[in-house]
């Protein structure tokens, strides 16, 4: 088995201690209950590996693929007040306990 490296931007908000398909579970009903697409804001689940350690959840409402040699000045990473309500709602749907503090997050992922 080969392993994938990939390099990502996500803005969103990471799930300590949730279970990914419970997550997935919950996001598809969530899209169900908003109605006709574009009304809302999408949120979509990630999980990130690592070498060894257990996956990690995190949901986002945007997300920027970098290439390999590829670089983005950080002022193109701006707050959403829009992203960040739709990503507590979101959290809050599928049961996430904790408050979340959305934001950007870089992802270095493994998989």
């Amino acid at each position: 088995m080969s392993l994938d490296h990939s390099f990502f931007a996500v803005y969103g908000a990471e799930l300590p201690g949730a279970d990914w398909e419970h997550v997935y579970d919950r996001l598809e009903d969530l899209r169900r209950t908003q109605g006709p697409a574009g009304d809302a804001e999408d949120v979509q689940l990630f999980t990130v590996s690592g070498d060894r350690d257990p996956s990690r959840v995190v949901i986002g409402a945007d997300v920027v693929s970098f290439a390999p040699g590829s670089c983005k000045p950080v002022g193109d990473f701006t707050p959403s007040p829009k992203r960040d309500k739709a990503l507590r709602r979101a959290a809050a749907f599928v049961g996430h306990a904790e408050p979340v503090e959305p934001g950007w997050l870089f992802v270095y992922d493994l998989s």
